[in-house]
């Protein structure tokens, strides 16, 4: 499998993603795909799983637009570096629909067999970006992609502490860390 043919799958995949064609998303995968997505916890296996979660997606935002900023390959391996909007306008993981207008960014990374066919792949991106601008979360959650930038900012050090406190009971997370012990 070539480079450009790599590519080229990866552009119909997002093309899919884009037309809202859930089954043309996975119309690559391998039948013993594992894929893993950060927002749902467990991995899903098979191209069904997927498509079921392609369509989820999609339902709760149907004018959902992906951009690839980025490509790498290396070897069988692809990462994009990606960035979407969308307008949440049906229920996603139990959300109900907000109306509210969301963009957010992440990473890729799969993997294809000799044929080309994926075999696996991680998505990497910030759901709780996603609920703040949603407005489900708040700040006090930590701090957005915007203010963690500036960590030697002294508020949001000490909001970031505050909330670990709070979290953990008013425990100290040098306590409870094994990497402190």
């Amino acid at each position: 499998m070539s480079r450009r043919e790599m590519m080229d799958r990866a552009d119909a995949a997002l093309a899919a993603w884009n037309r809202g064609d859930a089954a043309g998303v996975v119309a690559n995968m391998a039948e013993d795909v594992i894929w893993r997505d950060v927002a749902l916890g467990m991995p899903m296996q098979g191209p069904a799983a997927l498509e079921a979660a392609a369509e989820a997606y999609m339902h709760a935002f149907p004018d959902l637009h992906v951009k690839v900023n980025s490509y790498t390959v290396d070897g069988l391996r692809l990462a994009q570096e990606w960035t979407s909007t969308g307008t949440h306008k049906g229920e996603i993981m139990g959300i109900p629909p907000t109306g509210r207008w969301v963009e957010t960014h992440g990473c890729l990374i799969s993997t294809c067999d000799d044929s080309g066919r994926v075999i696996e792949g991680s998505v990497y991106w910030n759901p709780l970006e996603m609920l703040r601008q949603l407005g489900l979360a708040s700040a006090v959650a930590g701090p957005s992609a915007t203010t963690a930038m500036s960590t030697s900012s002294p508020p949001v050090a000490a909001a970031a502490r505050a909330t670990r406190i709070e979290q953990l009971g008013g425990a100290s997370t040098r306590s409870s860390s094994p990497a402190a012990t």
